[in-house]
């Protein structure tokens, strides 16, 4: 019988707020639910859905487009898992995605937490410093906010 891979729901905001973090006033950070991010222009902020969703249209339309949501998936490696891409503006189903290609880094990696996680940014195996590089950087944003409990 196969394990049922659950992610810590701070794993989870930890992943968010590394790829979509975008200020939340009062200086507060926030993963931001619509954020886009696309080659070369960079990421992009809409303030609603519907804006969201117009840009996102336009950025497929020109084929620019690489991640989206607050866990910015990647439309490219990623768009199989649903059935049209604005369905990735909705936060729950980002997340739900997010947390599957977590499960399968966390399957692919299961001795080395540190490359399991680096591994939702790249399993490229000739990125290996980078995918450590971030995993650093959302395991101190994961030990921050378990801190915080």
């Amino acid at each position: 019988m196969a394990s049922v891979c659950k992610p810590d729901p701070l794993l989870l905001y930890s992943l968010a707020l590394k790829e979509s973090k975008t200020s939340a006033g009062k200086g507060m950070i926030a993963p931001h639910p619509f954020a886009l991010r696309n080659e070369p222009s960079g990421a992009l902020y809409p303030n609603t859905y519907m804006d969201a969703k117009a840009v996102l249209g336009k950025y497929i339309g020109e084929d620019i487009l690489t991640d989206i949501g607050i866990m910015q998936i990647n439309y490219r490696w990623n768009g199989n898992r649903v059935a049209r891409p604005e369905f990735l503006l909705d936060p729950e189903v980002n997340i739900r995605v997010g947390a599957e290609i977590l499960c399968e880094s966390i399957a692919q990696y299961p001795v080395d937490m540190q490359l399991a996680i680096g591994g939702y940014h790249t399993r490229n195996p000739k990125r290996e410093l980078d995918a450590r590089e971030y995993a650093s950087n959302v395991l101190s944003i994961w030990r921050s906010l378990q801190r915080l409990k």
